[in-house]
């Protein structure tokens, strides 16, 4: 996607049953994660009941030197990670920084250190409560909320896991794909939110087990057996590397369609699914074809915006026999985020971060495939280009249905008044930025694509069914009559 929306988080977590280094493992997993969260990262370890952890600001480091500092600081044989992207909190420096995952904690009795992808929707709520009870936050994220209520259970039920975490998913509303050591028994424990919103597996290699948000962390290290955390699962694991699983609510089962179309990695194999997730992508645009086949008629070739699209784009290639040309370049060492820049400046990090082959396109009536539109912005930017490149016609398909409403479980994407799609019809859109038509992905061939079922599937972004109780009552008391005001608070922290 042209836009860059952004995750929460990534994480990846490691159990060694010998004396063998998890920090190797630990570091290439997280590293093939960093898609998920780019503003931070961390590694904490376990090594005979002392925590020792490393964390900054920034993308996770490659240059050897430092590498080679992290693995001798990082000793032990249980590990957590995070790569990290704020969606709760201020994304000021001083927010960032108390953000940081893995986030250690103690009271009197044990210390956790926690990492998490996910968004937690009544942390406010939570935070007032665990306030009185235990006193002042020191930040003002919510792996903090989630960390002190787990804590807090442990406590209640004098250690009993499956009591605090089912004391956790009945009273914690969100998305959480979790991971917990606890240095007070040497212990490892993978749960996740009673709908399994955000993707999370686990594998083996030898004696040591992993845990992570996508499969290519395993793949990397050459883990084999790909399992999944069910929704409403936990999964302990002891020091000696013995694994316990438990259904501790029953599932639900709501997962993120937008994991399908964007956020994932293309080689990925998501929970429930038979195929990685770019062939999914490119069931997608045959829908696309299917439901456009007239239109596409008219087209001479057909681009996408590189790179979440392109497994799109050559579907629609393949199901059209149309011409797919790879004409749309990203410069790659422009490494400022488009939607991180200020408003000033993202048009002209747009402008320098995508090149195209002007010859090719000229005189063409484009299909430009993109994988959603969230603002608008940048699918502006980047068809005006097309446009100076003589292109004689442009319409946009996108592989995603029309983002109408706020995400409260991970995505930023939480204010209705960055979504284009929730106060435009598709072709007001076309004219706003700029196309001569914009062709969106239909529910039904959503679902049919990820083959999971609409019961399966979270799309509250597209059509407002959101799968938890709290978030439905948050967007209903905020009211889509707002959808039009350029409000920057996030649905859920007003």
């Amino acid at each position: 996607m042209s836009e860059e929306i952004s995750e929460a988080c990534g994480v990846f977590g490691v159990i060694s049953a010998s004396e063998r280094s998890i920090f190797r493992i630990m570091y290439w997993g997280l590293l093939s994660l960093n898609h998920r969260g780019q503003q931070s990262y961390g590694f904490t370890s376990l090594d005979n009941g002392v925590f020792h952890s490393e964390e900054d600001l920034n993308l996770i480091p490659t240059d050897p030197r430092t590498v080679e500092k992290l693995e001798a600081s990082l000793k032990g044989r249980m590990g957590i990670s995070n790569a990290r992207y704020a969606t709760s909190g201020g994304n000021g420096i001083t927010q960032l920084e108390g953000g940081k995952q893995p986030l250690v904690i103690s009271d009197s009795n044990r210390t956790l250190a926690l990492s998490y992808n996910g968004n937690i929707v009544n942390a406010s709520a939570l935070r007032s409560e665990l306030s009185e009870q235990s006193g002042p936050f020191s930040t003002d994220a919510d792996t903090e909320v989630l960390c002190r209520r787990l804590l807090g259970d442990l406590e209640e039920f004098r250690g009993d896991y499956r009591k605090a975490i089912g004391h956790v998913l009945d009273t914690v509303e969100g998305a959480y794909s979790c991971m917990v050591l606890d240095s007070s028994n040497n212990s490892f424990h993978a749960f996740r939110d009673v709908q399994g919103i955000r993707p999370y597996c686990f594998g083996k290699l030898d004696d040591v087990i992993a845990f992570c948000s996508e499969s290519p962390a395993l793949d990397i290290n050459n883990f084999q057996g790909l399992d999944y955390v069910r929704p409403g699962e936990l999964i302990s694991v002891d020091g000696r590397g013995n694994l316990s699983r438990f259904q501790i609510r029953e599932a639900k089962p709501a997962m993120c369609s937008f994991e399908f179309a964007y956020f994932s990695r293309p080689d990925s194999i998501l929970n429930g699914t038979d195929r990685p997730v770019y062939k999914i992508r490119e069931r997608l645009a045959h829908s696309l074809a299917e439901t456009y086949k007239e239109k596409l008629g008219q087209i001479d070739l057909i681009i996408s915006m590189p790179e979440t699209a392109d497994d799109a784009a050559y579907g629609m290639h393949e199901a059209t026999g149309i011409p797919w040309e790879r004409v749309v370049r990203k410069n790659r060492y422009v490494t400022r985020r488009a939607f991180i820049s200020q408003n000033g400046e993202r048009d002209d990090v747009i402008d320098k971060k995508v090149n195209i082959v002007s010859k090719i396109v000229e005189g063409k009536n484009l299909a430009l495939v993109e994988d959603s539109i969230v603002r608008g912005d940048t699918s502006a930017a980047n068809i005006k280009k097309l446009r100076k490149s003589g292109a004689k016609s442009i319409h946009l398909f996108v592989s995603f249905p029309k983002i109408a409403y706020p995400c409260l479980y991970g995505v930023d994407m939480a204010t209705y008044g960055e979504l284009i799609g929730s106060k435009f019809s598709a072709e007001e859109i076309a004219t706003k930025i700029g196309a001569d038509s914009v062709n969106y992905q239909t529910e039904e061939g959503l679902i049919r694509a990820i083959g999971l079922g609409d019961n399966s599937l979270c799309m509250a972004c597209v059509n407002g069914q959101y799968p938890t109780e709290i978030a439905r009552e948050i967007v209903q008391h905020n009211g889509h009559e707002n959808s039009k005001e350029k409000i920057s608070k996030r649905v859920y922290e007003r």
